[in-house]
């Protein structure tokens, strides 16, 4: 009787750890996913912030200019639509960086799930034979 109910407490463990690592699994992709999220919005103010920021220089440079009695063409113009050219590509580096740290941080999530989820599936196999020993060691497969 008593290795019948060790044998159930070894069941009703294993599934028990299962259902917790599976658990734990989705909370790290739930986790992932929220990190990515939050580095995509993070990544996406920064950009917003930078844009606002090139446009105020953009229009104090234009106002410097006008004060100056400057005209608005050739070397001032080129100065301008570098600047200009060199925010877009920084703004593009930016956005790539936000996407490339998403990703990373997904994959990295995912990964950390898929652990756990096979640590899971272990822990019911390693008890489930723990159980059937323990039955066959105490001859609960015989049914006389």
């Amino acid at each position: 009787m008593l290795a019948t109910i060790m044998t159930g407490l070894q069941i009703i463990n294993s599934i028990d750890q299962y259902s917790s690592a599976q658990s734990a699994a989705d909370q790290a992709n739930r986790a992932g996913e929220e990190n990515a999220r939050l580095s995509e919005l993070e990544g996406e103010e920064r950009v917003r912030r930078y844009e606002a920021e090139q446009k105020r220089l953009r229009g104090q440079m234009v106002v410097n200019y006008a004060k100056a009695g400057v005209v608005l063409q050739g070397t001032p113009l080129d100065v301008m639509a570098e600047a200009a050219n060199e925010a877009d590509r920084e703004v593009s580096f930016m956005r790539d960086q936000t996407a490339r740290t998403a990703k990373a941080r997904r994959l990295g999530a995912n990964a950390q799930s898929d652990s756990l989820r096979s640590e899971g599936r272990s822990l019911l196999i390693s008890g489930i034979g723990s159980a059937a020993k323990t039955a066959y060691d105490n001859n609960l497969w015989d049914i006389n």
